[in-house]
């Protein structure tokens, strides 16, 4: 799974939680994860495999949370 295939499920999992009326901020955190995993000259899913989730957790804008979606995003 490349970068922008990842990038692509966290913008849609954003654009799921628009559509219920979630939390304005959990929807841009998303979104901002999107743009953060597009930029990324690494592979993600390399990451992962290498670090798990945590591998994750020291990018910029990617906390606990958003790094264990991304992990399981990956994994698939």
């Amino acid at each position: 799974m490349t970068n922008g295939d990842i990038a692509r499920k966290l913008r849609e999992r954003a654009s799921e939680l628009a559509k219920c009326g979630d939390n304005l901020y959990r929807i841009r955190a998303f979104r901002q994860a999107a743009l953060t995993v597009m930029g990324m000259p690494e592979n993600v899913q390399g990451l992962v495999a290498s670090g798990g989730s945590r591998a994750l957790e020291g990018i910029p804008g990617i906390g606990k949370s958003l790094s264990e979606k991304i992990a399981a995003i990956a994994a698939n």
